[in-house]
């Protein structure tokens, strides 16, 4: 009975309390899956394109920042030395592949500057190449490198062979047909005028000459008149001078009418534009009013202006208009010209109708990676052709050309002396030796410029 009523108790006070009941409840969800991903990004960057030249064993590298992303060319020269090479109708001095002698089995390998518009591949001789001062005439971009491989000179004592692989980027200029063609001889007969004393017996129409000594002071009265009798003694008749600078007035031009010496008288124009002649100008005008024009061969208005960019087409023929109507009114009644490389006169034929009586033109086989310094007649002549397809009613003369004795190697060209003679020879045959070549002296007042070659186109003695 007691714990009847226990019970009843408590449960009515767990009834008042109101109590929670605490209920349980278990729930399992279905598993997720999270995926993370990342993402790895990779830049590339493309270095500029590097040229690196090897020369009598200093190794020279230039940045080419306007050069065009391509694979490049690998030239590798293989010297075997008494393997005779036997496949042009004549023999004449073989080309060396530096300034001394070959050794057996000399590899070389050079990435030269070119243009290539397909993989080519040709066997050539070596030879040498040609770049430019601003002081003077020689421009690194005198040519554009895309004409044909010419054929092997023969020889009787080393063969050298140059392999082309790829296309490359461009850094020079040459002026180029439409159609290849293809060089069977690099010389003709007249290459082997070579006297048993070294010298050339072919002569040039003309040389160049600068009145400046090696140091860059100007040579005095009787130093040029012993330069100019010299070259007066090698049977060359004419010589060609850039401008009226270093006092080459009073200097160069009576004694060059003393020795019967015409001249090509040049007036530079500078970076300042057309207008910085005009004093040089008047002051050849007033010399040949007083002492006659007689030692005047032609005159020539400007030096590869519009190439530098001193210049364009338009203001050049203006100028050249004003000149010859100067030297007109005051008497002269010879011949003006202007001289440019070849591929300005086919990128702009305008400049083909200028007042000019003739067109002047300055053709390097040095930058031209296919030429040699046996193919370089060959190459001089073949620039004339092409401008005579832009200028096809005026005649061309070849104003400026000639070859290092020294420098960097450029494709098939080695500037040595025995290539220099080589490729003067050449020229001579090929032009029925109607060309000014660069230059009497080597100019070492001159930069060496970024080939190496500026102060080595000195031949006089190839001459005596």
């Amino acid at each position: 009975m007691q714990a009847l009523t226990l019970a009843l108790v408590l449960g009515s006070l767990q009834q008042a309390l109101a109590a929670p009941i605490v209920v349980t409840r278990s729930h399992t969800a279905d598993a997720v899956t999270v995926t993370d991903t990342y993402t790895t990004l990779t830049n590339t960057h493309t270095a500029p394109t590097v040229e690196i030249l090897v020369s009598d064993g200093v190794t020279y590298t230039f940045t080419l920042t306007d050069a065009t992303y391509t694979e490049g060319i690998t030239f590798t020269s293989f010297v075997n030395k008494d393997e005779p090479v036997t496949t042009a109708a004549v023999t004449v001095d073989q080309e060396t592949t530096d300034g001394a002698e070959t050794s057996t089995g000399a590899t070389t390998t050079l990435q030269p500057v070119t243009t290539a518009d397909a993989t080519t591949e040709a066997t050539t001789d070596a030879g040498a190449n040609t770049d430019a001062d601003a002081a003077e005439a020689t421009t690194e971009a005198n040519n554009e490198a895309t004409t044909s491989p010419a054929a092997q000179t023969s020889s009787s004592a080393t063969r050298v062979t140059t392999t082309l692989q790829a296309p490359a980027a461009a850094a020079t200029e040459i002026a180029t047909l439409s159609t290849t063609t293809s060089s069977q001889a690099a010389t003709t007969s007249s290459a082997t005028s070579t006297a048993a004393s070294g010298a050339l017996t072919a002569r040039p129409t003309a040389i160049v000459y600068s009145p400046y000594n090696s140091d860059s002071t100007c040579k005095d009265f009787d130093t040029v008149k012993s330069d100019l009798k010299l070259i007066s003694s090698t049977g060359i008749s004419k010589i060609r001078v850039y401008g009226t600078d270093c006092n080459s007035i009073n200097t160069v031009l009576p004694n060059a009418a003393s020795f019967g010496l015409t001249v090509n008288q040049g007036f530079w124009i500078s970076g300042d534009g057309a207008d910085s002649i005009d004093d040089a100008v008047d002051a050849i005008i007033s010399y040949g009013s007083k002492n006659g024009w007689g030692v005047f061969d032609f005159i020539t208005v400007g030096n590869e202006a519009v190439q530098a960019g001193y210049v364009s087409v338009s203001e050049l023929i203006s100028k050249i208009s004003s000149v010859r109507s100067k030297f007109e009114a005051a008497g002269y009644s010879g011949k003006f010209t202007t001289s440019e490389p070849p591929v300005i006169f086919e990128k702009n034929p305008t400049l083909c109708t200028a007042d000019v009586d003739f067109i002047g033109v300055n053709p390097h086989a040095y930058f031209d990676t296919y030429s040699s310094a046996a193919t370089a007649g060959t190459f001089v002549k073949g620039q004339v052709e092409i401008v005579k397809k832009y200028c096809p009613d005026i005649d061309i003369m070849v104003t400026e050309t000639g070859y290092p004795s020294a420098g960097i190697q450029n494709g098939g060209n080695i500037p040595s002396k025995a290539n220099q003679k080589i490729a003067i020879a050449a020229i001579l045959s090929e032009m029925d030796n109607d060309v000014t070549i660069l230059s009497t002296f080597n100019d070492y007042w001159k930069d060496p410029g970024a080939y190496g070659i500026e102060q080595s186109f000195g031949v006089i003695d190839l001459f005596e």
